[in-house]
């Protein structure tokens, strides 16, 4: 399966303010594979940024829940 993921933080239509932000949420992906690796676009979809995974490693083939992942983007 593609990789599947939601944005937990910040909420939808929450006004943020200019500078650096965090933003966070949760991928998984399916058949015990292990999400390796996350990107986000704060544009749209014009750029991505790689968000870093969080937590454990799962051993191969043992992938059966979430990965959480964050990232820090600049905002204006």
């Amino acid at each position: 399966l593609p990789v599947q993921s939601a944005i937990t933080h910040p909420r939808p239509g929450a006004a943020v303010p200019a500078g650096e932000l965090t933003v966070k949420g949760y991928a998984w992906s399916g058949g015990g594979r292990e999400v390796v690796r996350v990107d986000v676009s704060l544009d749209g979809g014009r750029t991505w940024r790689v968000a870093r995974l969080a937590g454990e490693r799962p051993a191969p083939g043992r992938a059966w829940a979430w990965a959480l992942w964050e990232l820090q983007a600049p905002v204006t």
